[in-house]
């Protein structure tokens, strides 16, 4: 589509790059390009669109600033698919957090915030299959103990797994964007040389252990129960890592 077809003949360039990103970033959204896809030669979006170089220009650098395009030079270069991402979307909620002066404990209270009611509706609604997938991931958890970084990766994904059953999406991105910045902050608590190796397994056996009473609860359909104990745990690590003073501050934990 030409760009004119959007634009009157006397909008700035600024104006029709903005109107072009958004054409280009729609393709991106609804999956009509995929991701490492590389979009079209410079010539064949100039004829498309209708515009300058400099407007095309600008509209790439506005996608490449939302990280959905990057720019790769050299004779294989061009520019290439990036989908949205959680990492990006929580480096930029950390920088927000942070200048609102949130600290890391407030990242856990909005994490509780979000999972425990869907333990609680997880708790009234569960299916066979749900209990089955939390049982299969209690018993992964369960058999990696000797494996830190393995039961790390897989206790996070507990996490994710009741927010995942729930089946909203809206919490689900919500959930991922908190639940990336306590990843990273419970990853550099359990690394961290000062904590001493029969604390790091006491707290990952507390962790197994909260996840398979969990399931109990879910399990007798118990909702008051499962909401009160994640919100517990939740809050209980989020205050573990306050005392330790290992991850106070969201956008040193993102840089």
């Amino acid at each position: 589509m030409s760009i004119h077809a959007v634009q009157g003949v006397d909008d700035p360039p600024g104006r029709a790059a903005t109107v072009i990103a958004a054409q280009l970033r729609r393709r991106i959204i609804r999956g009509e390009v995929s991701e490492g896809q590389l979009l079209p030669a410079e010539p064949k979006l100039l004829a498309e669109f209708g515009v300058s170089r400099p407007t095309l220009r600008e509209a790439i650098r506005i996608l490449e600033s939302e990280s959905l395009v990057v720019v790769k030079r050299g004779s294989r270069g061009g520019i290439e698919i990036s989908v949205p991402r959680v990492e990006t979307a929580a480096h930029y909620a950390g920088l927000l957090l942070e200048y609102r002066q949130a600290t890391t404990a407030d990242v856990f209270v909005a994490a509780a915030a979000i999972e425990a009611p869907c333990a609680a509706k997880l708790a009234r609604t569960r299916k066979a299959a749900d209990l089955a997938e939390l049982r299969a991931a209690v018993e992964a958890e369960q058999a990696a103990r000797d494996d830190p970084e393995a039961l790390l990766d897989l206790q996070n994904g507990f996490h994710r797994l009741i927010v995942d059953l729930v089946g909203n999406t809206t919490l689900r991105v919500l959930s991922e964007v908190v639940r990336h910045i306590i990843e990273v902050a419970t990853r550099r608590y359990l690394t961290s040389a000062s904590l001493a190796a029969a604390d790091r397994m006491a707290a990952s056996n507390a962790g197994i252990r909260a996840h398979a009473k969990l399931v109990t609860l879910v399990d007798e359909k118990n909702a008051a129960g499962a909401e009160t104990l994640w919100r517990r745990q939740i809050i209980a690590t989020g205050e573990q890592l306050r005392r330790s003073g290992v991850a106070d501050k969201v956008v040193d934990l993102l840089e």
